[in-house]
């Protein structure tokens, strides 16, 4: 990097230490203000949001879009850590989806929002009426294998959910070789000698600002629960290992995204540079005086061209970095040195992988080396239509109602792509009063142990936690049971693809 950029570089980090210590100074306003009641305009840290109000059954539910978390990570700022997020004079609108992360073509089905590099947003929807509620808070990260997806959706950001007592947050995070590329000249000019994993570093951020922010919604930031389905998962469980989320979040929530739990899924920083160097290569840069000056002058199209081409091979993936993942997500789990939270983690009945390999040896190395409980899950349950054919529980189908979109979440195109891909050819799901009352068994399930770290509800089920001796799991279907043997609650046939695009609504 020339010196002038070097200068400028210092001069905007020094510029954003500055804004973080204002915004923290704000933020500790908030806390300490008097209560007040939750109108369509709230006061952030950083301005006034104008979100719009939902009547449902008799109670308001409010929602507020499109909120940057961090900077737009434009310009210099393309492969850096997030910077705070410039205050603004006024109200902000936040009634529309912003932006989406860079991503390929394959994501577009019904997503809310165009694609930009200005994606670093969040969406809140609260129940609550006053800033004294201090209700539990769910930060949702959408799935997608870190590639594709956003968290801009009605099925992520629906009523029902926050109707159980909730303030939900979704979450969109950069992707893709945007989000996770790694590169020797990036390692270089990190002050911690690291690349990669910006995505994640944004999931922080994200965070940060519930931390900051949450209470003028009427949530408790000091309790947190952060949670995601595949790609999702994988997010949850960098978090989960990461020291830099210390504080931050108090529970978390694994569906059918526990695969980086395996010693198999690491990725050295000098693997993720190599990687890396060959998306250079394909873009004819290697060469090139500066490097990253020429990368970062490229659009994003041209880099997620690239890194999709067949030579290329790249994947997204975690990356041990020695500074966000001091080490893999197995050895961190195996050596205890994980955030020690409460966990639920599980899968659904036709996910082979998932209830074979990756929920047991998740729940077994959480439930050996933190003194918090995990609770695992099978996810059994499908609607009548769709229980008349040649299918079982495929990946993503407990999404709609685990957030209560029933039964329009069923319908949805990404969850029919991947009824699809599963056996379940009809376009008609079929869903009944059944699928409403196994929808609310869930939220509920969801709601208790976001509340108090354990999802057992009285009057409904005793859920125990997990033991790799006991091997105790609840199935989820049409009914609540307490069975023993995960491994064993596989049927198929059904086909789970972790990169699909969930999380693409």
């Amino acid at each position: 990097m020339k010196r002038a950029s070097i200068r400028r570089s210092r001069l905007a980090l020094a510029l954003s230490g500055l804004a973080l210590l204002t915004i923290e100074s704000a933020s500790a306003d908030i806390e300490n203000a008097e209560a007040t009641s939750i109108t369509d305009v709230v006061q952030t840290t950083e301005g006034k949001l104008a979100g719009e109000a939902l009547e449902v059954d008799g109670s308001v539910v409010r929602t507020f879009k499109g909120i940057p978390y961090a900077a737009p990570p434009l310009g210099e700022l393309r492969w850096r850590p997030p910077q705070p997020a410039a205050p603004w004079n006024g109200i902000r609108d936040a009634k529309t989806w912003a932006d989406r992360a860079p991503q390929g073509s394959l994501s577009s089905m019904g997503a809310g929002g165009a694609i930009s590099e200005d994606c670093l947003h969040l969406n809140v929807v609260t129940p609550a009426k006053s800033t004294t509620e201090r209700l539990p808070v769910m930060v949702f990260f959408h799935g997608g294998g870190l590639t594709t997806g956003t968290g801009n959706s009605l099925l992520y950001n629906h009523t029902a959910l926050p109707r159980k007592g909730l303030v939900v947050v979704t979450v969109n995070s950069r992707l893709g070789p945007i989000g996770y590329m790694a590169h020797p000249a990036l390692s270089a000019e990190s002050e911690h000698s690291a690349s990669g994993n910006y995505g994640t570093l944004d999931l922080i951020a994200s965070l940060q600002w519930v931390k900051r922010n949450i209470a003028v919604f009427g949530g408790n930031p000091d309790n947190v629960l952060i949670f995601g389905e595949s790609g999702g998962g994988t997010k949850t469980l960098s978090l989960l290992s990461s020291p830099l989320a210390k504080g931050l979040f108090h529970k978390a929530i694994v569906e059918s995204g526990s695969a980086s739990a395996s010693p198999a899924r690491t990725t050295t920083l000098a693997e993720a540079e190599k990687a890396g160097e060959k998306i250079v290569a394909k873009l004819g840069l290697t060469d090139s005086e500066n490097v990253l000056e020429a990368l970062r002058a490229l659009s994003w199209e041209e880099i997620i061209k690239a890194a999709a081409d067949s030579e290329v091979g790249y994947r997204a993936n975690l990356t041990v970095d020695g500074w966000v993942l001091p080490q893999s997500v197995h050895d961190t789990l195996s050596t205890g040195k994980q955030h020690d939270v409460p966990l639920i983690v599980g899968a659904n009945e036709g996910e082979r992988r998932e209830l074979e390999e990756g929920v047991p040896l998740l729940a077994s190395l959480m439930s050996q080396t933190a003194s918090s409980k995990t609770y695992v899950y099978n996810f059994s349950h499908l609607p009548s239509g769709w229980r008349e054919q040649s299918c079982v529980a495929f990946h993503g189908v407990e999404l709609p109602y685990v957030f209560g979109y029933v039964p329009e979440g069923l319908s949805v195109p990404t969850v029919l792509f991947l009824a699809n891909r599963s056996g379940c050819k009809s376009t008609q799901p079929g869903p009944d009063e059944l699928d409403q009352k196994v929808a609310d068994q869930t939220m509920r399930l969801w709601a208790q142990f976001a509340a108090t770290g354990d999802p057992s509800v009285e009057g409904l089920v005793s859920w125990p936690a997990y033991t790799k001796e006991g091997d105790r799991y609840l199935d989820i279907g049409a009914t609540l049971e307490v069975k023993q043997g995960v491994r064993d609650a596989y049927v198929g046939p059904a086909e789970s693809e972790e990169t699909a695009p969930v999380g693409s609504r």
